[in-house]
């Protein structure tokens, strides 16, 4: 009899236990498909996150940028995710918390969301650029085609219209220079607001000051061949020029980031009264579809 009463506490508590462990694992699955998005380095990650009132639930981190790709949390957390956030982690972030940098977000309409960068950057609907080139901060006057500004000098208005940026992000100008060894993309600096210089006059001269905008004259020829391989100061006429929104902390400050709102070709030398034109690029920039299955 003993021996009877024993084996049917032990066939209960495993059937408890079993109950109890189908309760806890009782999950169900969200697929992210998203375009457009490049992979992250220096130990930079992409988090997915639900959003439940609130609350936020990671869905769990990656690098690559293979999809679709499918995670699983609660049923519940599912069942009550009322949207969907991508945001960018740094490197061997030992934080549980969601950084500020967020690319993607998005409401469920049903058991589907549509995710896009609008929700943290607004629209570009209305965004321009226009710049010139010169090379204000030495004194050669053979060079002015190696230099370039966001800005009008007949106005010494502006050259860039764009949205403020939040928290967690900056942009950064490019121009595509020819290298040693074929095309680099050569940073002109970082910036939030247009109406000021921008972080960086590494490859400027320090003979003179720059104009109060974003920009960057390359005649540092020491620093551009030690990086690039770039011996004589670039002509930057038929060369392109862009605007990336680069996350803060950058994962990588050697390269341009995905989100690339203006672009353009230089084909106005300097001194002339026409100022180089740039083009929305927003189709670039990703866009996804998160379902709960």
């Amino acid at each position: 009899m003993k021996k009877l009463n024993l084996l049917m506490i032990l066939f209960a508590a495993i059937f408890f236990a079993s109950c109890s462990g189908d309760d806890s694992v009782d999950r169900s699955d969200v697929t992210v498909d998203i375009s457009g998005l490049e992979r992250l380095d220096s130990g930079a990650e992409y988090q997915a996150w639900l959003v439940t009132n609130t609350n936020l639930v990671s869905l769990g981190r990656f690098t690559d940028v293979n999809f679709p790709k499918t995670f699983q949390a609660l049923t519940g957390q599912v069942n009550d995710a009322e949207g969907f956030v991508l945001s960018i982690e740094p490197g061997n972030d030992p934080s549980s918390e969601i950084s500020q940098s967020i690319i993607l977000s998005g409401d469920f309409v049903g058991n589907a969301a549509t995710v896009d960068v609008t929700d943290t950057f607004g629209s570009y609907t209305t965004a321009s650029g226009q710049f010139v080139l010169q090379t204000p901060t030495d004194d050669v006057a053979t060079n002015e085609n190696s230099g370039l500004y966001w800005y009008v000098p007949s106005t010494g208005q502006p050259g860039l219209k764009l949205p403020t940026l939040p928290s967690g992000w900056k942009y950064e100008g490019w121009v595509t220079l020819q290298g040693a060894s074929g095309d680099v993309n050569v940073s002109t600096g970082k910036f939030t607001n247009v109406n000021n210089a921008d972080e960086f006059a590494t490859f400027s001269s320090s003979i003179n000051d720059g104009p109060d905008f974003p920009g960057e004259d390359f005649v540092n020829i020491s620093l551009l061949s030690q990086l690039y391989g770039i011996t004589t100061a670039p002509n930057l006429l038929g060369r392109r020029a862009f605007i990336t929104i680069e996350p803060s902390p950058d994962n990588d400050e050697t390269k341009p980031f995905v989100l690339r709102p203006l672009t353009g070709t230089i084909t106005e030398e300097a001194g002339s009264a026409v100022t180089n034109k740039m083009q929305i690029n927003t189709a670039s920039f990703p866009v996804g579809r998160v379902t709960k299955d």
